[in-house]
């Protein structure tokens, strides 16, 4: 009984700073909207997601820390093999900010600037970066044998994240 109490405790606690959200078939903001589909539609990348996110709820002194670890939370929830962790950073809104970005969630492959599939996500990252009230976070995640790079594209205006992965997530590989 008494571990029965204590599972049903840290079951309660870890969801006591859990934002809610909902799966959405396609983000509100048209120009977000696209750079999302030319990222998904990318042969690199294995696991999409979006997301309206319906309460923000995580530990954060700033609304931008509360956002970056939803972002965290929702990537966990695309592939729940990423039990060791979700490490983000946020990008700058420009060119540089972009390019990290690119960088990072094609990190694991063997594209890089010039190449045309490089680009084409480095356009859809810029386009998305110019958009205001934007945040771009992206990093890597691991855990259980599974390692990945991964991208989050926040619209704070409505509430709604993009969220990807190039990782080996859910395969014996």
């Amino acid at each position: 009984m008494k571990n029965i109490i204590l599972v049903s405790f840290l079951l309660l606690s870890s969801q006591a700073f859990a934002s809610k959200f909902v799966n959405i078939k396609k983000l509100t903001n048209s120009t977000l909207n696209q750079s999302a589909v030319v990222i998904s539609n990318h042969e690199n990348i294995t696991h999409v997601a979006y997301k309206k996110v319906l309460e923000l709820k995580a530990n954060g002194s700033t609304l931008q820390e509360m956002r970056q670890k939803t972002v965290g939370q929702a990537l966990h929830a695309l592939c729940t093999f990423f039990d060791e962790g979700v490490g983000l950073s946020l990008n700058s809104n420009d060119a540089q900010g972009a390019l990290a970005a690119t960088n990072d969630i094609l990190y694991s492959t063997d594209l890089k600037l010039g190449d045309a599939k490089f680009t084409s996500i480095l356009t859809a990252l810029t386009n998305a970066s110019k958009q205001l009230e934007v945040e771009i976070y992206s990093g890597s995640a691991s855990g259980n044998n599974t390692a990945g790079e991964v991208l989050g594209i926040y619209d704070v205006k409505n509430n709604e994240i993009a969220i990807f992965s190039n990782t080996n997530c859910g395969r014996d590989d």
